[in-house]
């Protein structure tokens, strides 16, 4: 199998590293299944492809064959189940997952997830479920910790170069509202190895370190928003991950709680929405109650979409009524620089979407006028404002106004021409299926023409 294959399934990567075939895979699992005592295994040729397809999982004794063939501890195989305790045999991902919650182990992580794995994959991320959870848990631990000072023998870290590296990211943040993920992904990355190049090297006190790390914690956090956004899921994981060792270094809640609000949204879009929520959770846990309204309103807003995602419409509406409580507080001059984000609009936009997905497209509609009567900004936030015209448009399908649907989908499809981005194409792509039974209606053929 070629090493840039985007793969959907533990166990396909894993042959794909070992590159077998999947009756070569089965005769090593045979012999594993043996030595642990359980007899031979009924070797049926279409046993592999059925376990990564998930059409069957495999029985218990095989499960621990499996990890006896990939040196995965066998207390893993009922902890973090089927097929998530696969996800240890992944030599590269190590340096992420388990370097010591430190500064040292900070810089080591950095390094790592810039190099990034031998493949990357699309269907699966390189933490889930338990594992996962026990992530966030650590860096709720290790951010109350006092930062440290960074005494490398290198170059000595000055308040005002710092300051510009600062500058640099604020501006990255704003250019990332209108530009894809596959455009700025380049420059984000670039900065991300200068600010890693500063840390294994800076000599500096408590206060230049904490800013230095925070720095890095939030361009590690562009770093994997980007990914995330050019569908390199497995990437984008890496570098939240080591966003939050680094925000952890820095002893600053605020921007690693941040890093989880955005592994959220990741995670209750390829993954478990429960394990979503548990990290939204633990951000607010560490962050609520040293932070401003506004990181506070952005917090909860997520919150609410994450447990939309699990079909708990009291628990959303809670969140989202809290999310609008917060913001109405103001502004504050303590809020961080990317707090800027969270806005009226967005807060309604969000809320549309939680609608959409527990079936009341009717009161999703509301929230998506909402949000565009609170001057929601579609030049500002031109990546944004196509996902949420398709979810408008599929509202409209949904109450079955498809003149509607089909004119928003229309604006949606001419607006994504100039920005290319993997989510909104992917979901005007969904809407073109939703669409296509009715494309005997001129509007929807025309709608089906124009985004062929």
């Amino acid at each position: 199998m070629p090493a840039q294959q985007l793969l959907q399934h533990p166990l396909t990567a894993l042959r794909s590293e070992l590159d077998l075939t999947g009756a070569e895979y089965l005769d090593r699992l045979d012999d594993a299944h043996y030595e642990l005592g359980y007899g031979r295994m009924a070797k049926r040729r279409e046993k592999i492809s059925r376990w990564e397809t998930g059409r069957n999982d495999p029985e218990e004794p095989a499960r621990y064959a499996m990890a006896h063939l990939h040196g995965i501890p066998p207390s893993a195989v009922a902890e973090l189940g089927w097929p998530n305790f696969l996800l240890l045999a992944f030599l590269d991902d190590r340096p992420v997952l388990d370097n010591p919650w430190t500064p040292a182990g900070t810089v080591a992580a950095v390094a790592a997830a810039a190099r990034g794995g031998s493949m990357d994959r699309r269907g699966f991320l390189i933490s889930s479920g338990a594992a996962l959870t026990g992530i966030a848990t650590s860096w709720s631990s290790a951010v109350a910790g006092p930062p440290l000072p960074l005494d490398a023998p290198g170059r000595r870290l000055t308040p005002a170069v710092m300051t510009r590296l600062e500058n640099r990211l604020d501006d990255l943040r704003h250019l990332d509202d209108v530009l894809s993920g596959s455009e700025l992904l380049p420059t984000a990355t670039e900065e991300y190895w200068l600010l890693d190049r500063i840390a294994s090297r800076a000599n500096c006190g408590t206060g230049l370190s904490r800013r230095l790390f925070s720095a890095l914690a939030e361009a590690s956090r562009m770093c994997g928003w980007l990914h995330f956004d050019a569908d390199q899921h497995a990437q984008a994981q890496r570098f939240y991950i080591t966003s939050l060792r680094a925000s952890a270094s820095a002893g600053d809640a605020e921007v690693g709680a941040n890093t989880l609000n955005f592994m959220a949204i990741q995670t209750y879009s390829k993954g478990n929405p429960q394990d979503a929520v548990n990290l939204v959770r633990t951000a607010q846990s560490r962050a609520t109650g040293a932070t401003t309204p506004r990181v506070r309103a952005l917090l909860h807003a997520r919150a609410g979409r994450a447990l939309s995602k699990t079909g708990d419409l009291k628990g959303c509406a809670r969140e989202l009524d809290a999310a609008r409580d917060a913001f109405s507080q103001g502004a504050h001059d303590d809020d961080p620089p990317w707090a800027y984000s969270i806005t009226e609009g967005e807060i309604e936009m969000l809320a549309g979407s939680s609608a959409l997905d527990l079936g009341d497209p009717r009161r999703a509609l509301k929230s998506f006028t909402a949000a565009q009567q609170a001057e929601y900004s579609a030049a500002g936030h031109v990546r944004d404002n196509v996902l949420y015209l398709t979810r408008t448009a599929r509202a409209h399908l949904e109450l079955g106004d498809l003149d509607a649907a089909c004119a928003t989908a229309t604006e949606a499809f001419n607006q994504n021409s100039s920005v290319n981005s993997t989510r909104p194409s992917g979901a005007l792509s969904d809407l073109r299926d939703q669409l296509a039974p009715q494309r005997n209606v001129r509007v929807v053929h025309d709608f089906l023409m124009l985004s062929a």
